[in-house]
């Protein structure tokens, strides 16, 4: 016997089912919402719970934190059973920014502290990001906090989160100052100096010398992506002609050398589509040459 649309709401359906019924209730977005309520607070599975969670962030009601708060306390009673990657907490959080409001700050410097090892991994590092972009529309000041403490994170993740996300709060919040002091030493992988130094744009022209000469010699894709990044967002753009031709010279990486090509192009300076007009003119390696031309072609 089939079963009755009842019974194929009710949380105890089969997954797949759950999530088509939910979608197909759009028409209607209080039922709607007030299904995705009773599945979130239900549920186990983890895509009935993304689905729940997707149709909650969307409706952006504050009626709805307080369900977004037992689902998120449900999941610290035992997070290794409950959320063993972190990611249902990830999603509630997101699903508060738009509504939060400074009620929700304990919870958030919960997420803010929250680490959880799977193995040799830990898993929280989203969490960790999202909870700092939600802070930082509530309390600027407070997340400017934890942004410097999250930049140094001893288990950011391969992804670079939670610095990547600490890095553009604070350069959002025009304090460059930590920023700068990250950038400035290469202690961190690469991926996240190169993050660090492509938020320095609004550095003093006077301490970008510093950070070309600790850097120009780079073997490390990232951090070189992340100067020219740096060098060309900078008013100073100009300027740095030489070490810009000093690169298309003699870089042998190849990729590089044609993403840089391509944002001096998008940088509309003239001076530096003109350098690379003269590059093009007198390169003899075939890949270069080629990267040249192309890049020339939408100029």
């Amino acid at each position: 016997m089939s079963p009755t649309a009842d019974s194929r709401k009710s949380p105890h359906a089969p997954a797949d089912t759950q999530i088509h019924d939910l979608k197909v209730m759009a028409d209607d977005p209080e039922a709607q919402i007030a299904q995705a309520v009773k599945l979130l607070e239900k549920s186990r599975h983890l895509e009935v719970v993304r689905a729940a969670l997707k149709v909650i962030s969307e409706a952006t009601d504050p009626a709805l934190r307080a369900v977004l708060h037992r689902k998120y306390e449900w999941c610290e009673q035992q997070p290794v059973q409950r959320d063993g990657s972190g990611y249902i907490r990830s999603e509630i959080v997101r699903a508060l920014q738009p509504i939060a409001q400074p009620e929700d700050l304990p919870l958030l410097q919960r997420a803010l502290t929250t680490y959880q090892m799977v193995g040799m991994y830990e898993v929280c590092a989203e969490l960790r990001a999202a909870a700092l972009v939600t802070v930082n529309d509530l309390d600027p000041g407070f997340a400017a906090l934890f942004a410097a403490r999250l930049l140094t994170d001893p288990r950011t993740s391969f992804s670079g989160e939670p610095a990547r996300t600490a890095i553009r709060v604070l350069a959002a919040q025009q304090n460059l100052a930590p920023i700068f002091a990250l950038g400035s030493w290469g202690n961190a992988n690469g991926e996240i100096t190169g993050e660090a130094l492509r938020n320095l744009v609004d550095l003093p022209a006077s301490l970008l010398p510093l950070l070309v000469e600790q850097y120009r010699d780079s073997e490390d894709e990232q951090v070189l992506l992340g100067l020219f990044d740096l060098l060309l967002g900078h008013p100073t753009r100009d300027e740095w002609m030489d070490e810009l031709a000093l690169f298309f010279r003699t870089t042998a990486l190849i990729d590089l050398y044609g993403i840089i090509a391509m944002q001096i192009i998008a940088s509309r300076s003239e001076a530096l589509i003109a350098l690379l007009r003269n590059l093009a003119e007198v390169e003899r390696d075939p890949r270069k040459k080629a990267l040249l031309d192309h890049a020339l072609e939408l100029a």
